[in-house]
């Protein structure tokens, strides 16, 4: 994967389309990942086409990135995290199930290398969908905190840049949606799975 440099940015604030294309593969699957992961499985005939409009964007708005403010990706998932709140809003269409698929379509594998599933094993299988529908039921801000976390491995100061809130506020949401998931999740874990 390529390493999203100051100077490759720069390149791509300049207009550079090498430089904005390795920009485009280098975060492609974390971003499908992540909006895949927030909004669940009703969506997955649009996460191309969501994550295509985050880069739109990002590219309309490149010039205004000012690397002594913010990481890159973190003023990238700022996009992602809006993109995604606008299309709730827009829709108000419930989440569903991260793992959820109706009997007409086959599950699309959106998961990046850094899975939740390392093995394709009934087990883990199952657990995924356990956690994917607890995922679900999550508040907006919660999930949204708890997903750039444990599943892209940001900092608490990266997300509260990304979410705009404090880094009190982004512990205290991750630890209530540790707690939901946890309480949730208790039943599947004591069955000794």
């Amino acid at each position: 994967m390529t390493e999203i440099t100051d100077d490759l940015v720069r390149r791509a604030q300049q207009g550079d389309e090498a430089a904005s294309r390795a920009i485009v593969e280098a975060l492609h699957r974390p971003v499908i990942a992540t909006v895949y992961r927030f909004l669940g499985t009703g969506w997955r005939r649009e996460i191309e086409d969501l994550a295509q409009e985050v880069f739109l964007k990002v590219f309309r708005a490149i010039d205004k990135f000012d690397p002594t403010r913010a990481k890159f990706t973190t003023w990238v998932y700022t996009f992602v995290r809006n993109h995604c709140f606008d299309v709730l809003k827009k829709r108000r269409l419930k989440t569903s199930s991260l793992h959820a698929v109706d009997d007409d379509e086959r599950q699309r594998d959106f998961a990046d290398r850094r899975e939740l599933l390392p093995d394709q094993d009934s087990e883990n299988q199952e657990l995924g969908r356990r956690i994917g529908e607890a995922l679900a039921t999550l508040g907006e801000d919660q999930r949204m905190v708890f997903i750039l976390r444990e599943y892209e491995s940001l900092d608490y100061r990266e997300i509260a840049a990304i979410t705009g809130v404090n880094e009190g506020t982004v512990k205290s949401r991750l630890f209530r949606a540790k707690e939901s998931l946890r309480k949730q999740l208790q039943p599947y874990l004591e069955a000794g799975a």
